[in-house]
């Protein structure tokens, strides 16, 4: 097998070294009128251009150990950085020359033809060509090939998320038997403590089976002896009888964490255990950061607020706190070697925690597991068997063509399982039956490695369609011995790096110097990639793009060459939209086919930093080895520092990174450059010394005339001097965070500046903004009535892509000067928004809101804008473009919002065929809704999913949708807030209706009844009005699951809310009487299993307002949490104390802003399974109840109170009220107003 180094040549040499022959062939070339020698300059390279191409393609098959290699290496990458810098800087000169008005008219490829360099810069040319002249010729001594030495472990930070399109196969035993350890634990303590009845152990075992049967995680065991397997013959044995610790072992990639993941979120666990956390341990395990992070875990907030403190003891005392009491589940993810010795600090800790707690982790380390192991088994995790991997292998390998049947666990390979995909990539049944013959014997050789299935998976996957791809990989000399060691898991994950081409492999092998920790941002990498000329024009031989390659993007096709990372699972998904973690093997692998001299992070934890002199470095250190990482900087390309880089002064960075000449990336995000100092004053346009020193760090920046790439996000920096404005290479600026005062007036000279991440205050700053054509966002432009901040800076700027917001439209004077911004040509926008900002106190004439009309006719985006919003207009009508069905634009708009605007009829929306979402509010001149609002389609609203009407303070009159034709046939979810005397129509609520929010202060709802009946899928239903009676069939709503009802005088519930038979949360407000109506049923007793959440708001104590709904407490023994605000109520009676005692289940109950309360229930002692009591602002009560509050509490919250309940809270002799309360680890006690006093924390 072929060593793992990769050589330069991978697409720096391919990719870079060609294309800067082309330039200089090109510029050169095509010039005669240079100085004496560039032709033989221009002939020598042209004929040793096939040459210099042999030598890249075949410097990239040799391997990097040798000295001699990589010495000729450098040189072959110092050349190319040398043509580039020297290209760089003509470029420069031609754009400064330009900026200053001189040769105005230059041809595109021609840059030399008008300059006249001096002899300094062409001697500088003559030499970086000749040494590039030279590759050939000293390439013979090099062609040995020699493997590579893997680098160190490197791990990355891990989550409780499991990714829901994991496939996991062959470890139902190991889960199973882990549930059930978990389970016949709980059932121990309960047992040794006689505090759960026999039938509570029914309900556990029960629970158990219902898991099992749902197997919500893997596809299962198919045979008898495999269920056999998993029982428990007898107790596990355990050595700390009051904290077990069970570890899962094994090499990376086995599926540790993720089957931490399947316990950590299954049901049982989540049931049985009060708290849960998830701390993934880093190489550094230090006690302290590890218990603060369970205090943030575990905590409330002000737990987190505590954790901040670095004194040992105090975060001590407050874990003890927080797990005090409470039966915790903890999973510590990847713990490895040398933690021995401090873990009994951390255990004796958590074994404050209650009876029942439960510690998981894993680790690669069998000498952890077994001395931090206190159970008398391991989980070891070996390689799958093969019947398992070859499930798994052909899973990721034939996708969607792959069936399984978890029942009988047969699977099976056919077309018919998706046809479409069978069709697109010509496949057959005969053919599938090869590919799967080749699958088994690849999987073979993979050693039963779940990540290594999963990789080569999907990279069979993506060539579904070339059968001889998947011959020559089951053929390749990659496959060695048969053997789980780590180098045989990366040699199997090499095939996959082998067969991303050399353009992907530069992008992979370039995330090698992030942290283990780090979090990916795909548009963010991808800009990263394009600072340094990633080549990403050229496709690759038989690759495809979504587009026309000569549509997109460079951005676009990044994005897409990272998601083919995706998806051969280089990358693994977040829950965060955009965001990506590498895999700890995977980063490994980017490791080991990497070279220092290349790219290199510096890890805080590293003892010695090697000498090699590198181009691209992150550096992740405390500052501590300064002056060893300023030794290796002489030739950097790219530095970013990471959130360790805490003891440097901005003169310390200054000097490691201004030893580059060539750099092109800088990210100094979060890092205080700012130097300590009073803030400067302004003296006309001359700095101040405190300013100077102030800036002193970017005025060393702007001396790197190659920067591509600059991100000053959050570093506290006030000023960009003007010499910025001097990097006409730039690409990217980030100074989000930054306080800019103010910019440099030269801003709009940074031709080339691609993203610029600033605040729409700074934005605003730029004068001539416009000049920045190649700009890709502007999130909001503040149109001024000034040169250089008018809507015409607009004209160019056609690269904007994403969302725009023009604000300030009343500063555009005619509908001539709004059409110069040329919307209609930024065919890169998604979404956008136009927004007229007038003055309270100033009426607007007629005149005015027809040039309103024209402006916004003026201002027609291209068609491919999805979504709209248009605000504050008074012209009372909306531009034709936006609803007419002539346009191509309405065949793509999906989301139109119209707020604060001055509208008196609604335009034909009914027939835009893609709208999806549809917002009107505040149309406060709207009086009719038209049948125009619906149009003449035979279909009205065919798309839309969301339809909002609110702040219609005139309307009037309302028709009716058409009977005679379908309306709305997939909306989902309806907003009304409108005027009390407009009537409903009712065709516009169809049974596709899920949510329905109705909002009539005074209105008497005379067809609510039949509304209802049109919409029987409701899940979620919210009234809001003061009219005097609200009658509401519950029987026809089946599926509903949150009810808010507010402010109703009476209200009556036919059917009772014993109809409601999936309702889990509702929320009653303001009402003085509530009345059921019972109705004829089948004998059947139903029970409101689901409700779990009550919340109560100003309930009228006269009349019925409590009583009302006290006949509801037999039926609420589920209920969870439990609210009350605003309640009239002086003292409860004893049957509304007895109300409060039927609620077993309680687990929150709130009182917020009851301030005639006098005295609490004194039932609430019965409430054994409460945890939480918050009493909010009710100042009135003087002491807790004599009976005491609920016994087995874990957090009280008492806000707001009286001076008297405030001294008997407080610790014996003063406070009378301490022993009912001292047992609780979370109290917090505020007099009422907080004046003086800061809280209590116990």
């Amino acid at each position: 097998m072929t060593g793992f180094g990769e050589t330069v040549g991978g697409w720096f040499a391919s990719s870079v070294i060609d294309k800067a022959v082309d330039w200089i062939v090109s510029y050169l070339g095509n010039n005669n009128a240079l100085q004496s020698g560039t032709a033989e300059m221009v002939t020598t390279l042209k004929n040793s251009r096939s040459q210099i191409e042999f030598a890249v393609v075949e410097a990239r098959k040799m391997p990097t150990k040798n000295r001699a290699v990589i010495n000729w290496l450098d040189k072959l990458m110092n050349a190319a950085d040398e043509v580039r810098d020297v290209l760089d800087d003509f470029e420069a000169k031609r754009i400064r020359e330009r900026l200053e008005g001189k040769n105005k008219v230059i041809e595109p490829g021609n840059i030399l033809k008008s300059l006249i360099f001096p002899d300094k810069d062409l001697m500088r040319l003559k030499s970086s060509i000749g040494k590039i002249s030279k590759i050939p010729e000293d390439f013979k001594n090099f062609r040995d090939q020699l493997p590579n030495e893997y680098s160190t472990t490197h791990r990355r930070e891990t989550s409780s998320y499991l990714d829901p399109n994991s496939k996991i196969f062959g470890r139902d035993v190991e889960i199973y038997f882990i549930l059930d350890m978990i389970l016949n634990y709980q059932l121990m303590c309960f047992s040794k403590e006689n505090s759960v009845s026999g039938s509570h152990r029914s309900s556990f075992r029960g629970s158990g089976q219902e898991s099992r049967g749902k197997r919500k995680w893997s596809p299962g065991t198919s045979s008898e002896v495999g269920k056999e397997s998993m029982k428990l013959e007898k107790p596990v044995l355990i050595r700390n009888w009051k904290l077990p610790v069970l570890p899962i072992c094994g090499l990376g990639g086995m599926g540790k964490t993720t089957i931490a993941q399947i316990i950590y979120n299954n049901d049982i666990v989540k049931e049985v255990f009060d708290q849960r956390a998830w701390v993934y341990i880093s190489e550094k395990f230090d006690v302290t950061t590890i218990m603060k992070k369970i205090i943030d875990l575990l905590g409330d907030s002000s737990s987190s607020t505590s954790s901040n403190s670095s004194h040992r003891e105090l975060i001590e005392r407050k874990l003890i706190k927080t797990i005090q009491n409470r039966r915790f589940f903890l999973v510590l993810d990847d713990i490895h070697d040398g933690i021995e010795s401090k873990w009994s600090d951390l255990f004796s800790v958590l074994s404050n925690g209650a009876p029942g707690s439960f510690i998981l982790l894993t680790t690669q380390s069998e000498c952890v597991a077994k001395t931090i192991g206190n159970m008398s088994i391991i989980i070891n995790l070996d390689a799958l068997e093969l019947e398992w991997f070859d499930l798994l292998f052909k899973s990721y390998a034939f996708g969607e063509l792959f069936n399984y049947d978890w029942k009988s666990g047969n699977s099976s390979i056919s077309c018919k399982n998706n046809a479409s995909k069978a069709q697109l990539n010509n496949l057959t049944e005969e053919k599938l039956r090869d590919l799967e013959s080749i699958v088994t014997k690849i999987g073979e050789k993979l050693h039963g490695l779940p990540l290594a299935g999963q990789v080569i998976g999907k990279m069979l996957y993506n060539k579904l369609d070339k059968g001889q791809f998947w011959e020559e990989i089951l053929k390749s000399d990659w496959w060695g011995k048969e053997s789980t060691s780590k180098l045989e898991i990366l040699a199997s994950l090499e095939i996959g790096y082998k067969d991303l081409g050399p353009e992907l492999q530069q992008c992979f092998k370039f995330c090698s110097i992030f942290p283990k920790h780090y979090v990916f941002d795909k548009n963010t990498l991808v800009q990263m990639w394009l600072a340094h000329d990633f080549d990403f024009v050229q496709p690759n031989e038989g690759e495809s793009f979504k587009l026309d390659i000569k549509e997109m993007k460079l951005e676009d096709i990044g994005g897409e060459r990272f998601d083919k990372l995706v998806e051969r699972s280089f990358f693994q998904a977040t829950v965060n939209d955009g965001k990506y973690v590498m895999h700890d093997l995977i980063r490994e692998l980017a490791i080991a086919v990497s070279r220092k001299e290349e790219f290199y992070h510096i890890n805080c934890l590293d003892n010695k930093i090697s000498d090699v002199i590198t181009r691209h470095m992150g550096i992740n250190s405390d500052g501590s080895n300064e002056e060893e990482i300023s030794l290796i900087c002489t030739n950097l390309r790219t530095m970013i520092l990471f959130g360790n880089w805490i003891k440097y002064t901005g003169e310390s960075i200054r000097n490691i990174f201004g030893k580059s000449n060539g750099l092109r990336l800088l990210d100094l995000s979060y890092i205080a450059i700012k130097e300590p100092g009073p803030r400067p004053g302004f003296l006309d346009s001359v700095l101040s010394y405190n300013e100077i020193k102030e800036i002193a760090t970017v005025d060393a920046i702007c001396r790197h005339s190659h920067l591509r790439y600059v991100d000053l996000s959050f570093s506290g920096i006030e000023f960009i001097p003007n010499e910025f404005c001097e990097l006409y290479h730039l690409q990217v600026l980030d100074v989000r965070g930054c306080n800019l005062i103010r910019l440099p007036e030269k801003m709009n000279e940074l031709i080339n500046l691609r993203h610029l991440y600033a605040s729409a205050e700074t934005l605003s700053l730029i004068y001539g903004i416009g000049k920045l054509t190649n700009l890709q966002e502007l999130k909001e432009f503040r149109i001024g009535e000034s040169d250089g901040h008018r809507i015409s800076e607009l004209r160019d700027m056609n690269e904007i892509s994403g969302h725009l917001l023009l604000t300030n439209l009343t500063n555009v004077p005619s509908k001539e000067e709004a059409a110069t911004c040329q919307l209609v040509k930024k065919r890169y926008l998604k979404s956008l928004e136009l927004a007229f900002l007038h003055k309270v106190d100033k009426s607007v004439p007629s005149w005015h809101g027809r040039l309103e009309l024209e402006v916004l006719e003026a201002l027609k985006p291209y068609h491919s804008v999805e979504r709209l919003t248009i605000r504050g207009g008074r012209g009372g009508f909306l531009p034709g473009w936006m609803w007419s069905t002539q346009s191509a634009f309405s065949n793509y708009l999906k989301y139109i919002v119209v707020n604060d605007f001055s509208l008196t009829t609604l335009p034909a929306f009914g027939e835009l065929p893609s709208l999806e979402v549809l917002r009107f509010m505040g149309l406060y001149n709207l009086e009719m809704v038209g049948d125009k609002f619906y149009g003449r389609s035979d279909v009205v609203f065919p798309s839309l999913k969301e339809l909002q009407f609110s702040g219609m303070a005139i309307l009037r009159t309302w028709s009716d949708a058409p009977a005679e034709k379908k309306s709305f046939p997939v909306l989902k979810k309806f907003d009304l807030d409108c005027n009390d005397s407009v009537e409903m129509p009712t065709n516009i609520f169809t049974s596709s209706v899920v949510e329905f929010t109705l909002v009539s202060l005074f209105g008497q709802f005379n067809n609510i009844e039949t509304i209802l009946q049109r919409m029987p899928h409701l899940t979620h239903l919210r009234i809001t009005t003061f009219c005097n009676d609200l009658k509401i069939n519950c029987t026809g709503l089946k599926f509903l699951e949150v009810l808010s009802l507010k402010n109703a005088r009476q209200i009556l519930l036919v059917g009772g809310l014993k109809s409601l038979v999936n309702l889990r949360k509702l929320y009653i407000e303001g009402f003085n009487e509530i009345l059921e109506e019972e109705v004829e049923n089948d004998g059947t007793c139903h029970e409101n299993q689901f409700l779990t959440s009550l919340n109560l708001d100003y309930l009228s104590r006269s009349h019925q307002g409590y009583s009302g709904i006290l006949p509801l407490a037999g039926r609420l023994r589920y209920l969870r949490s439990l609210s009350i605000w605003d309640s009239p109520v002086t003292k409860y009676t004893e049957e509304e104390g007895s109300w409060f005692s039927q609620l077993t289940s309680l687990e929150t109950l709130e009182f917020s802003y009851c301030c005639q309360l006098e005295v609490l229930p004194s039932t609430l002692p019965s409430l054994t399974k409460m945890k939480k009591l918050t009493i909010k602002s009710c100042h009135k009560i003087s002491s807790l109840p004599e009976s005491g509050i609920p016994p087995y509490l874990t957090e009280l919250y008492i806000t707001g109170c009286s001076a008297e309940l405030f001294r008997r809270c407080q610790p014996e002799p003063e406070g009378d009220d301490w022993r009912k309360i001292s047992h609780i680890p979370h109290i917090q006690i505020e007099k009422w107003r907080g004046i003086l006093e800061p809280p209590m924390y116990t």
